[in-house]
């Protein structure tokens, strides 16, 4: 039970970031003066690094044997990269902190699912309790950041973001590996599995659905902002 308040408690933290991050963020850079354009490749650089990053993440944490190791340094890295943004201004450098940020940031979350239900393997019922932790963090941060962001200049995100970062940071140190389990059972070939028919149509259907959810993530909050919104209530819209 006490692992299961742990991992509640980083996904929490963990989707507290995304919450207070990704949704304001946009706004920051068009603060800086950004275009639609550039915002649209520097919030992309996320998604770009989750096409490649999980995978070589996923190979250290077989090799090593410690998928619980490797969420404690890609927190660490995380929060380390996040730094540079009271550093930089300019779109180059924005975009190469926003490409590491991503590469360290993506290696977490499939390895904290992996691990859950590890934990959770006699208990899988259970996973939703965990879960619902996450969900309740994004909505406390999108609500609260919204509220500040009335009242102080909008740099406060930055500094708000890296604190949801450092509590991430610690409580993935309270996050440990499953006991070891059964030996699984050989899976079947990648190539049999990606031509069953109904493994596609989910394939197409989340691609669509990424693709969808892309610009309402990126531009969502600058649209409400411009069209005379307070950022209070569009973290109550996020909500």
């Amino acid at each position: 039970m006490r692992a299961h308040w742990r991992l509640s408690a980083y996904y929490f933290f963990y989707f507290a970031f995304i919450g207070g991050f990704s949704t304001y963020f946009g706004l920051y850079l068009l603060a800086l003066g950004m275009s639609a354009g550039q915002i649209g490749v520097l919030m992309s650089m996320m998604q770009v690094m989750r096409l490649v990053a999980p995978n070589l993440w996923g190979w250290l944490a077989d090799h090593l044997g410690r998928r619980a190791l490797v969420v404690h340094l890609s927190a660490a890295a995380s929060l380390a990269v996040f730094l540079l943004f009271f550093a930089v201004e300019h779109f180059v450098g924005l975009l190469v902190v926003m490409a590491l940020l991503g590469f360290f940031w993506s290696a977490s979350l499939p390895l904290i699912e992996a691990i859950t239900l590890g934990h959770l393997q006699r208990q899988p019922e259970h996973y939703g309790r965990v879960r619902l932790w996450g969900s309740i963090g994004f909505i406390v941060a999108v609500t609260a950041m919204g509220a500040m962001l009335d009242r102080l200049p909008v740099l406060v995100m930055l500094w708000v973001s890296a604190g949801l970062l450092i509590a991430v940071a610690i409580v993935a140190l309270l996050v440990a590996d499953p006991p070891s389990a059964d030996e699984p059972k050989p899976a079947a070939p990648l190539g049999d599995t990606l031509r069953r028919r109904e493994v596609r149509g989910l394939l197409v259907a989340c691609f669509f659905m990424a693709m969808a959810h892309a610009p309402y993530y990126v531009f969502y909050s600058i649209f409400l902002v411009a069209n005379g919104y307070s950022k209070t209530l569009v973290g109550s819209f996020w909500a």
